[in-house]
């Protein structure tokens, strides 16, 4: 069977190749044929720019290598296995853009809605990053949240607050990506290029700063500013993943995070189990309200998308995501415009 994959082939060029993938299955896979995949820009734009490759640990990247892992499609064949999902079932699952895939329906083969707009639905991926921030701190109604990283991430984190009873403000260098929170509820904004971000947050919140502090970027540099913005007794939630190598004293963040007893709280999706227990719950939970949030248009994700695309445009999209975020913030590929 021929699929169409996207393949980064060095740093900075990614195409659209043909291969031939085996349509046998083994226990748990199932076979999709894709709608729409999404482009995560943080990991996927590591992976793209070469950027994976100073992480201090873990895969240092080879090429050519496969992208992506939020896609939306229907369900072709299923092996014996298989009995959560059907033939001709849409799901949301972790596999990689391409037209036709196999994934493992254990991982993530998540039946959702026929009716809502598949673009919608692919953002689904994304909030799921997101949701781990919310379900690992300990947020309650009214708690001054500050969120920084306007990008699907950081905007997902800051609508999923305000869900919960939050009030938040959301920081981001991109005018573009602050009118779209805006547009999504958040009304609380900040461009730390123009304000100062400790005086601001201090204003707000009456000198106390801010209860919860998310960082959805990754940047080490960043995260030790979002530090100084916290409270007595606050959280500060690392949600993007610090991957560039940093040199900068980090002392003030240290002493601040100890002299006001401040907990310091990885947030990876990951680390969330795959199956519930009694005292968490699972990624498929995450997923499944995720899902119905969006079909309802509780989470507002039409101001997020920027770039509708063909496959064949991945180069330009790739390159936008990572160079220029005053024009691409959410960009859902359309398999049927191959």
């Amino acid at each position: 069977m021929i699929t169409h994959e996207l393949i980064v082939v060095e740093p900075g060029r990614i195409e659209v190749a043909e291969t031939d993938l085996d349509d046998r299955l083994h226990p748990s896979e199932v076979l999709i044929e894709t709608e729409y995949s999404i482009v995560s820009a943080g990991t996927e734009g590591a992976g793209f720019t070469g950027l994976v490759k100073q992480m201090p640990f873990g895969d240092a990247g080879q090429y050519p290598r496969r992208t992506g892992y939020g896609n939306l499609g229907r369900v072709l064949k299923v092996s014996d296995a298989v009995s959560d999902v059907q033939p001709g079932d849409r799901v949301l699952s972790f596999a990689q853009h391409a037209s036709i895939v196999k994934t493992d329906a254990q991982r993530m083969a998540l039946p959702v809605s026929r009716e809502a707009p598949g673009q919608h639905l692919a953002f689904v991926r994304m909030a799921g990053v997101s949701i781990s921030a919310l379900r690992s701190s300990s947020v309650q109604p009214g708690d001054a949240v500050l969120v920084v990283g306007g990008g699907l991430v950081g905007n997902f984190a800051a609508q999923l607050f305000r869900l919960a009873g939050a009030d938040v403000m959301l920081a981001d260098l991109s005018e573009l990506r602050l009118r779209q929170a805006r547009a999504c509820g958040i009304e609380r904004t900040v461009n730390p290029d123009r304000d100062d971000l400790e005086e601001v947050v201090r204003d707000w919140t009456g000198g106390a700063g801010a209860r919860i502090g998310v960082e959805a970027i990754g940047i080490s540099e960043v995260i030790a500013q979002t530090a100084m913005c916290i409270a007595r007794h606050g959280e500060l939630i690392l949600l993007g993943s610090p991957r560039a190598p940093a040199h900068f004293d980090v002392t003030p963040m240290l002493l601040r995070i100890h002299l006001e007893a401040i907990r310091m709280i990885g947030a990876l999706e990951w680390r969330w189990p795959q199956h519930a227990t009694e005292r968490s719950r699972d990624l498929d939970a995450n997923y499944r309200q995720l899902a119905a949030w969006i079909a309802e248009q509780r989470l507002v994700v039409e101001p997020l998308l920027s770039h509708l695309a063909s496959p064949a445009d991945c180069q330009q999209m790739y390159e936008g995501l990572t160079a220029n975020k005053e024009e691409y913030l959410g960009v859902v590929f359309d398999w049927s415009r191959r």
